[in-house]
């Protein structure tokens, strides 16, 4: 995508990053300005979002269909109508000879009903589809980036994304598509029903159509750039909301709670105000199409009025019949219908084109590749050759050469911001080199070859909300339960789990709420252990913890890895004592 810098916009406040270098994050003005003056970004998601209707094209079809057949029952519902009133009120016929028409009639009634649910549901399917298709993209795209890159994106920003934004596309997909095929045959097919009936109406039908999708596309382009900017606000909104909501017992302690809520009160103003303003532009459109419509019913109804009365004498209107009268009279605002459902449905693309924007600003970030795979590695089981990283212009690694064998114990050294977490991110493939090589027994390493061979505890391991058991089963969901229990045994679980009331099944709070630190480190460990990965990594596993604790887990660690090449990046001087060997980071490079 690096060919394509020159026309993307930082959408929805997101880091574009691409090589070395950070895009700058927008104002949400400056922003929305390039999107409305740079319309080849616009293309840039309408062509993304054509691409997108490919899979689903069997299902817009169907739903066109049934919409084109619903209009050819209207068209046939008329005449019938017409015929009836005709026979009834001026031709006098008895009501037994017009069964016929009255079962045509009833058949009609049933066969639009069915068509409109054949209709609705088709679109359903075409608009499901697609949500599930392009979650399923930013779900790859996410582990694509990796757990580092995401980190460095708000999670409200993100939810936002995959939950409102993707929701966005369906009724362009379920309701617009469809209609833009509809419009595309029924109204041609009207006219050409009118024309042999009463050819003025079947002109006054030609011209006005028209009408219609012009001042809608007109519309539109204010639709378009107020939706984005919805879009933008909410986004902003979700990730300040949950950032504030995640840090709410730190801003209690500093007496700043109540100052958030004044500025999430401030937020949600803003959002409510875009929100209206595209309220606005639909209701605004929605006026505006419907009187050009009725402007045009009202001509067919005055022409073919006085027709009927005598009073006007250009065209059929001298030998109108009040069967072909009724007939264009109630095709008339049929003929506009498709024309007006597909003005109400271009908001759906308005609204499908903010979100495609921002779908594909994490789209297109560009997931950076590894190295070239090396056959001879010397027998090393890590290395790092002249390995460096970039994050930005900012440097954070350089010149790193390391060789780490099978089953050493090393102590990842150096001060808060030396590099420690980040040359470990890339052992884990979290994040790719910027220069140099990473090699996992002799290849570019990857997530996918990390995530087999190394287990990785964090500072702050995550634990989910579920039982004790289930916590620990997620390094190998299949294993037995011999095996969870033997992991949870060996790091020293069951000491505390024989106390519960469920012992290793007891249900724990998201977080590990309900745990202690050193607990839910146990819990950590013997999941890296029951994952039994050769490489096992640890980042500061003993922060946070009192001195009997510290000794307790590092006494479990030195057990449970005995035979594992073990890396803890740690500032522990007794961390430190307990491994082999010592590796110190200064500023982003390695030290004796």
């Amino acid at each position: 995508m690096a060919h394509r810098n020159d026309i993307k916009p930082v959408c929805y406040a997101f880091h574009q990053l691409n090589n070395r270098q950070k895009a700058v994050q927008l104002t949400e003005t400056d922003n929305q300005a390039y999107f409305d003056k740079n319309k080849a970004r616009e293309k840039i998601c309408a062509s993304w979002l054509k691409a997108q209707s490919k899979t689903i094209r069997k299902a817009v079809l169907s739903s066109a269909i049934a919409g084109i057949a619903n209009g050819l029952g209207v068209i046939v519902q008329s005449a019938a109508l017409a015929y009836i009133l005709q026979a009834v009120i001026i031709d006098k016929l008895p009501w037994a000879s017009l069964t016929a028409p009255f079962i045509v009639l009833a058949a009609v009634f049933i066969l639009r009903s069915l068509c409109v649910y054949w209709q609705q549901t088709s679109g359903f399917e075409a608009g499901a589809e697609v949500r599930a298709s392009v979650r399923q993209q930013l779900l790859d795209k996410f582990l694509a980036l990796g757990p580092a890159a995401i980190k460095q994106r708000q999670s409200g920003e993100l939810a936002a994304v995959i939950l409102e934004q993707v929701d966005a596309l369906e009724n362009y997909f379920s309701r617009y598509l469809p209609q833009q095929i509809i419009v595309g045959v029924l109204p041609v097919v009207m006219i050409i029903a009118v024309m042999p009936v009463n050819w003025v109406v079947g002109l006054i039908f030609l011209i006005t159509g028209p009408l219609v999708p012009v001042f809608m596309a007109l519309i539109g382009i204010g639709a378009a750039s107020a939706n984005r900017s919805q879009f933008l606000a909410m986004a902003r909104m979700s990730g300040y909301f949950l950032d504030r909501l995640q840090g709410l017992a730190t801003l209690k302690l500093f007496g700043q709670a109540h100052r958030e809520l004044t500025n999430i009160n401030s937020m949600a103003d803003g959002f409510r105000e875009k929100t209206m303003a595209v309220l606005r532009i639909a209701f605004l459109s929605s006026a505006v199409l419907e009187f050009f419509s009725a402007v045009a019913v009202a001509l067919v109804a005055v022409y073919v009025g006085l027709g009927l009365l005598g009073m006007i004498h250009f065209g059929p209107a001298e030998k109108i019949s009040l069967s072909e009268a009724l007939f264009v009279l109630l095709l008339a605002p049929e003929f506009f219908m498709p024309l007006r459902q597909l003005a109400i449905n271009y908001h759906d693309r308005a609204a499908a084109l903010g979100a495609a924007d921002a779908i594909l600003a994490i789209l297109e970030l560009d997931a950076e590749q590894g190295g070239a795979s090396i056959a001879n590695h010397g027998g090393f089981l890590i290395e790092f050759n002249n390995a460096g990283k970039y994050y930005g212009s900012r440097q954070v690694l350089k010149d790193i050469n390391l060789q780490i064998a099978a089953g050493e114990k090393i102590a990842l050294v150096g001060e808060s911001g030396a590099g420690k977490t980040t040359l470990l991110n890339l052992l884990l493939g979290f994040e790719p080199a910027s220069e140099g090589q990473v090699l996992l027994n002799g290849q570019a390493v990857n997530r996918e070859q990390a995530a087999k061979a190394v287990a990785w505890v964090g500072q702050n391991a995550y634990i989910f909300h579920g039982s004790i058991k289930d916590n620990i089963a997620l390094a190998e969901p299949d294993a037995s339960e011999q095996r969870i229990f033997n992991a949870a045994r060996a790091a020293g679980v069951t000491e505390f789990s024989e106390k519960l009331p469920e012992g290793l099944q007891t249900a724990v709070g998201e977080r590990g709420y309900g745990l202690s630190g050193g607990q839910v480190q146990r819990i950590a460990l013997a999941r890296a252990f029951l994952k039994n990965a050769a490489i096992v990594l640890l980042d500061e596993p003993t922060a946070n913890l009192d001195a009997a604790n510290k000794t307790l887990l590092l006494d479990v660690i030195d057990k449970l890895f005995a035979d594992k090449t073990l890396i803890i990046a740690s500032h522990d001087p007794e961390v430190v004592q307990r491994m082999k060997r010592r590796i110190a980071l200064r500023q982003g490079r390695l030290v004796l």
